[in-house]
């Protein structure tokens, strides 16, 4: 974990290229499911409690973790997220499948995928909660990684423009081309000072790029890039800018590549969410620093009247000045 001067490094934007990445699993999801798998019963007459907690994630993702009343063993997870709909048939349902086909059920009620666990029959706890606790990561991973493992078998010139809403305040293009696929982020904030310190914050990423030799190209701007033009999209739509990566094939050309290229560029609104927030408490914590040597100054300038003293004259007259 990076230390609090990091933080605050990356926050002012000084003496860094490299901003602090954001797990891509929940660590709620985690624990708790680890604690199911090896809870103990201490005694004969101690009953285990069922569960049923509710969470939020980025991206508007939500969880429930829940334990059958009749058979405590079984565990369920379940996970919505607002985007699997429009990218179940672009690859989210396949990573699904190919990743959880083993513990998969029909979803709840309000969700888009379940998994059901039987704790008895786990025979590596960390590794298995680690899995679930990537359960967010990998499905909605699986649209990038479909365009992704496109890219790497060269077949991508067979595949059409996709777009899919993120969040509600960002839109997500896959424009392919000869050889790769650009990622452009339609990028919005509601906050005025978000909407600062991100313009900011976006240019100084796209210029630490260039430093970053085998990183994908980064291109960030107002007006929509040209790609952008098989969706009809030619003039400013009014939100904050378009931030354009463009993948090629030497970025995904093996299994560990691109993995690691998709757990990152899925989280990148949200790595862009958090640095914002960091920047804000990095300014408000100086602010009051500030503040509070500006006291400090003013308390120092304070005039303090001496104390009324009798004085005498050389005669031992008392001395009074006259009014």
């Amino acid at each position: 974990m990076a230390t609090e001067g990091g933080v605050k490094r990356e926050a002012a934007g000084v003496g860094t290229n490299v901003g602090i990445l954001l797990e891509p699993g929940n660590r709620i999801v985690e624990e708790t499911v680890l604690g199911q798998i090896k809870r103990e019963v201490t005694s004969e007459d101690e009953k285990a409690t069922p569960i049923d907690v509710r969470l939020c994630d980025f991206d508007d993702a939500s969880y429930r973790i829940s334990s059958d009343k009749e058979n405590m063993n079984l565990v369920t997870v379940s996970l919505s997220l607002p985007s699997f709909t429009a990218t179940k048939s672009m690859g989210s349902q396949a990573a699904f499948d190919s990743r959880y086909k083993e513990w998969a059920i029909e979803p709840e009620s309000g969700f888009d995928v379940s998994l059901r666990i039987d704790v008895t029959k786990v025979a590596k706890a960390e590794e298995l909660a680690k899995q679930v606790a990537l359960l967010k990561s990998n499905v909605g991973g699986g649209v990038y990684d479909y365009f992704f493992s496109a890219v790497a078998k060269g077949s991508i010139d067979k595949e059409k423009p996709f777009t899919f809403n993120q969040r509600g305040d960002t839109i997500v293009y896959f424009v392919p081309n000869s050889g790769g696929v650009s990622v452009i982020f339609s990028v919005d904030f509601k906050e005025k000072v978000d909407r600062a310190v991100a313009r900011v914050f976006l240019q100084e990423f796209v210029d630490a790029r260039r430093s970053l030799g085998a990183a994908p190209p980064v291109a960030w701007g107002t007006n929509p890039p040209l790609e952008l033009k098989a969706f009809g999209i030619t003039e400013p739509t009014g939100n904050l800018g378009f931030i354009t990566f463009s993948i090629l094939k030497n970025h995904v050309d093996s299994p560990a590549k691109k993995d690691k290229c998709v757990a990152n560029i899925q989280m990148f609104r949200t790595y862009l969410q958090y640095h914002i927030k960091s920047s804000k408490s990095f300014f408000h914590s100086r602010m009051r620093f500030r503040a509070a040597e500006l006291l400090k100054v003013l308390n120092r300038a304070k005039y303090d009247p001496p104390a009324d003293r009798e004085k005498k004259t050389i005669t031992g007259r008392t001395f009074t000045r006259a009014i």
